[in-house]
């Protein structure tokens, strides 16, 4: 059953505020379309939903681990690398929405507890709560462009920007996530090291 949030919650936890600069991560085979989304599983949306997400992060490490590493090391203590042809398979780009300004839903904080929604929303693995929070409010709030929230894995911001709000939304050219300047700083942060073939 999905909720119907009151508007009057909903208010509660707006946010009138341009999207900053901040790092997508995807495969590299839609580097020509680099702020283009389609049906798929994720947190706020599901492929058989009528609206798609594209997910943003204006730190670096965050948009790295919640894309590429995601729970992978969890209770290993041992091999944490990655290898160098996964790098290969993607791409990265910095989307901004310049002087316009969006909508969000904003979950930092107390957000979920104001608003009234589940707290697995935006913390569990498990994406059903996030996904029928975000199906309510992108059919009864269409004012609403998309949400911002804390990622599940730092805890730093993550913007997830409703397909309907893209034409608002700039990209910088698509580059080999490999080439990031920051992805050393990542690597060494998270003691992760690249695993690259033998020749």
């Amino acid at each position: 059953m999905t909720i119907a949030y009151p508007r009057e919650r909903v208010e509660d936890v707006l946010l009138d505020a341009p999207l900053p600069p901040s790092v997508r991560i995807f495969p590299t085979r839609h580097r020509f379309t680099p702020k283009g989304v389609g049906p798929s599983d994720s947190r706020f949306a599901g492929r058989a939903d009528p609206y798609s997400v594209l997910y943003a992060a204006p730190d670096f490490a965050t948009a790295f681990v919640e894309v590429v590493i995601r729970d992978r090391f969890a209770k290993r203590v041992g091999d944490r690398s990655v290898h160098l042809a996964e790098l290969r398979n993607l791409s990265f780009t910095v989307i901004r929405s310049g002087s316009a300004v969006l909508r969000w839903l904003d979950l930092r904080d107390d957000g979920c507890l104001r608003l009234g929604a589940p707290t697995d929303a935006v913390r569990a693995r498990h994406h059903a709560a996030g996904r029928a929070l975000a199906r309510s409010i992108h059919a009864r709030h269409p004012d609403i462009d998309g949400i911002l929230f804390p990622g599940r894995l730092t805890g730093f911001n993550v913007y997830a920007v409703f397909d309907r709000a893209l034409g608002r939304v700039e990209a910088d050219t698509a580059a080999p996530l490999a080439t990031h300047p920051d992805l050393p700083d990542a690597l060494r942060r998270y003691d992760i090291w690249i695993d690259h073939p033998k020749t």
